[in-house]
């Protein structure tokens, strides 16, 4: 950050870089950061796993520079304001999230304490996704609700990966996501091994057409134009007794979406503010 002092001269104070890491990675981190001409300030233990390594940079340049750094060559980062109302305002969007009482979204670099929080999912950046918005957390709902153990899930439009990591730690045995952003699928992948979940995750750059089989759970977090645009297919991807959630829309929305989606029959419906999920159930 810059500001101009009582005296008219330019000053420059410092922002802070925030890395997620874990105890035995320490010392890389902070001998990377000094190559990097960032000091360590402070670690923080926000898990019994997770370390959250602070540094100051001269200014927010010279951090958002380290920062992407850092980003390629694979480092879960972020830099943050180092005072005031910015930082407040920082503070506030990056605490975990928790919905439905059983599943904990954060970020890996949240300098939030996640001790007691149910079923942390971590995201580092990348894909859309992590829980602030209305339509993440209205999905997220749905499979609070309903998922089962052992299910097979399709995250269409999977962005971060968000939804289908939720459903694993809900008792879902399989996770495949489609997007046809490749930074989506790198995100989702990552993500995936960061929770521990690399190995029950698949993920695939393409149309949902390449996907060839059923699930017992499918959810898309698309939009309006998306839902209708893939109708067919999405229907045709859910099997025999399962179901599927689909957001991005309006409340005012939700009957021609499920029209589209027939003859999937409506099983339930949640409203948050503007925007809206519907589930639909194959009997």
């Amino acid at each position: 950050m810059r500001h101009w002092s009582a005296e008219g001269t330019l000053v420059h104070t410092c922002s802070v870089i925030l890395v997620a890491t874990v105890e035995g990675e320490l010392d890389a981190v902070a001998l990377r950061l000094a190559d990097l001409e960032a000091s360590v300030v402070e670690v923080k233990s926000t898990s019994p796993r997770r370390r959250v390594v602070l540094a100051a940079a001269t200014d927010e340049w010279a951090a958002e520079k380290i920062t992407a750094t850092l980003r390629s060559e694979g480092l879960m980062v972020a830099s943050r304001p180092d005072e005031g109302v910015r930082l407040a305002r920082w503070s506030h969007v990056t605490r975990p999230v928790t919905i439905a009482g059983r599943v904990t979204v954060a970020f890996a670099w949240s300098e939030h304490d996640q001790g007691g929080l149910p079923r942390v999912i971590e995201l580092g950046y990348g894909g859309f996704g992590n829980a602030q918005h209305p339509t993440t957390r209205l999905v997220i709902e749905a499979l609070a609700d309903r998922v089962a153990r052992g299910d097979q899930v399709l995250d269409v439009g999977c962005g971060s990966g968000v939804l289908g990591l939720c459903s694993l730690a809900l008792g879902a045995d399989r996770m495949v996501g489609v997007d046809l952003d490749e930074r989506a699928v790198l995100a989702t992948s990552r993500h995936a091994v960061v929770n521990g979940m690399g190995s029950r995750v698949e993920v695939t750059a393409g149309f949902l057409e390449s996907i060839d089989a059923t699930f017992d759970v499918v959810v898309a977090n698309i939009a309006r134009a998306g839902i209708v645009e893939l109708a067919d297919q999405l229907v045709a991807k859910v099997a025999p007794g399962g179901w599927i959630a689909v957001s991005g829309i309006t409340p005012s929305q939700c009957t021609q979406v499920t029209e589209f989606l027939r003859p999937l029959r409506e099983v339930g419906r949640r409203v948050d503010g503007d925007w809206s999920v519907v589930v639909l159930s194959r009997t």
